[in-house]
Formats: structure tokens, C-alpha cells, sequence
């Protein structure tokens, strides 16, 4: 059961310092641990390395959820690790939980990529999620489901999805050298998407195990941020996406999601919300523009 768990920190050391304490505490697994320190800082840097003595790598750039990610990949590949395991600094899985995962692959030759149900916290109170719908034809694309049902779901305790969340993503690593990275122009938001549609298409099954939660907690990330950037990246990327997977049919998304932006932004300006408005429009410029990676610097 040979495991790689990658964790990016991109400006919030305390909560990847404890996730870190977390996988280390495990007794059995064992896993190598490779921490990426986005926009690395002489202070980051200091607070990571006294729990990443080894596999710390730290870039100079902020590379986003993609590109920290990959850097992480590329050492877990340099290893043995026959699993590599992308965890979000916000979200935590207990070790009988990643074993049961991995057992799920070993007995499912069919399954490459799999995740757990996702016990998410907001400040609207607690859900289920189970895995996600294609971005480009989905407003909705996260499939919530009540804790109650998921034992009488078809499929059970399998489940096929169009992609599996990035919160907490296990792969084989032989998917990744199949078909390669994550794609860095999505930058933050729907690379996972993209990696599992790609990874589909190369005959690699994308499920989540229904019977395996995992939690993630979203009140650790700022209002604000959720309010802008990842509004910003949801959206914009939702092209990106449509124009990559769906190239004869991109004017049809695009007038789409057009439509969507302009419902949103109404809403927004109702609620007196200018910034999420703003963020919207952005996003909607920049899709149209087909323009990708980093622009956190219209927000920060």
C-alpha cells in the first residue's frame, strides 16, 4: 500500500501544519508526506519545515491548486508510492478511511481515481456531497445526497462520476503517468474535472465510495475569498473547460453561461453584493477572452 499524500499551502500554514500532524499520527500506512508551499515565505518556510523535514518543496510563485499539486505528483513519482493521495490543508480523512479507499482500488480493477463522501461545514450548516457533474453543462455540478440514502444508492457502495473532488483525491499513480498532469491554465477550479474526463476518456473509472466520509470544512477560507476568487475561477474555468472538451460546441456554451453570469450578477447587485458581482464580470470577460492561469491580482 505504498502512499503519497500531497498537501499545498498557499497562505494558511496553521491549518496545513495540522493537517500534516494529522496523516503523520497515522499508525499503520505510513505514507510519504510532500508538502508544497506556495508563494513560499522566509516565515512559511521556517513554520513548514519543523513538521516537513524532507519533502518540503517551496515555490517562489504562487503555482495554484494545479501547479502545487504537480509539483508534489512529480516527487511522489520519483518514489515507489503506487497511490498518490491529493488532500486539501482544509480537509481531513482518518487513516481507516484512506485504507479503505485503497483497498476499494485493490479489489477494483476497474476504478483508478476515487474519493470519499464529502462531509462538507458552511456557514448554511452541514452536507453530503458525492462527487461531481461535468462543468460545462451543470450550474450545480456538486451532487449532494442525505447521509440516510446513500446505502440505497444504485451502484452501491460504487458509485460512477464525472469527477471525484479535489478535497480529497486518490488516484493510482499509473493514471498519472498514463495521461499526464493537472492542467495548470485552470489555475484554481476544474482542473480536477478536466484530469478526470481525461482520465475517463484514456478508460481509467472515476467513482466515489459511499461507503467512506471524509470532511472538509469551508468556513476555514474567508467569506471574502469564496466570494470573489472562487466565484471568479468557478466560472471563468467553466469555459476553459467547455472550450477544451467541446470545441464544436463552445459558442452554444459560452451564450450559456453568459446567460448564467448575467442572472448572478443581477442577484448579486439585489443583495448589494458588488465585490461578487465584480468577480462575476470578470469572470465572464475573461472566458470570452479565453484567458487562463493566474489572475488573483484583480482581487488581492
Amino acid at each position: 500500500m505504498a502512499l503519497s499524500v500531497v498537501i499545498v499551502n498557499w497562505r494558511n500554514e496553521d491549518d496545513t501544519i495540522r493537517c500534516v500532524r494529522a496523516v503523520r499520527g497515522w499508525s499503520s500506512l505510513n505514507p510519504q508526506i510532500v508538502v508544497v508551499d506556495n508563494e513560499s515565505t522566509e516565515s512559511s518556510r521556517a513554520a513548514l519545515a519543523q513538521v516537513v523535514p524532507t519533502d518540503l518543496i517551496c515555490s517562489e510563485i504562487n503555482l495554484g491548486y494545479g501547479g502545487g499539486n504537480n509539483l508534489g505528483v512529480r516527487r511522489a513519482l520519483q518514489g515507489d508510492a503506487e497511490y498518490i493521495l491529493l488532500l486539501n490543508s482544509d480537509a481531513e480523512i482518518a487513516e481507516n478511511a484512506a485504507r479503505s479507499l485503497i483497498e476499494k482500488l485493490e479489489t477494483h480493477s476497474e476504478v483508478s481515481i476515487l474519493g470519499p463522501v464529502i462531509r462538507e461545514r458552511s456557514e448554511e450548516g452541514e452536507h453530503y456531497y458525492i462527487g461531481g457533474r461535468d462543468i460545462a453543462r451543470s450550474r450545480q455540478t456538486r451532487i449532494a445526497a442525505e447521509a440516510g440514502d446513500l446505502a440505497h444508492m444504485p451502484g452501491y457502495p460504487l458509485i460512477t462520476v464525472d469527477y471525484v473532488p479535489g478535497a480529497v483525491f486518490l488516484a493510482r499513480r499509473a493514471v498519472f503517468e498514463q495521461i499526464g498532469l493537472l492542467d495548470e491554465r485552470f489555475f484554481f477550479s476544474g482542473e480536477i474535472a478536466d484530469f478526470c474526463r481525461r482520465a475517463i476518456a484514456a478508460k481509467h473509472g472515476a467513482s466515489i465510495d459511499l461507503e467512506v466520509t471524509a470532511t472538509h470544512d469551508a468556513t476555514r477560507v474567508p467569506k471574502s475569498r469564496r466570494d470573489t476568487l472562487y466565484v471568479y475561477y468557478s466560472l471563468r474555468n467553466r469555459m476553459l473547460y467547455a472550450r477544451k472538451h467541446y470545441p464544436a460546441k463552445t459558442f452554444k456554451h459560452l451564450a450559456f453561461w453568459t446567460g448564467v453570469c448575467a442572472l448572478e450578477i443581477g442577484r448579486a447587485l439585489m443583495r448589494h453584493e458588488i465585490p461578487r458581482s465584480r468577480a462575476i464580470l470578470l469572470a465572464l470577460r475573461d472566458g470570452y477572452a479565453n484567458r487562463s492561469g493566474n489572475q488573483n491580482a484583480a482581487f488581492l
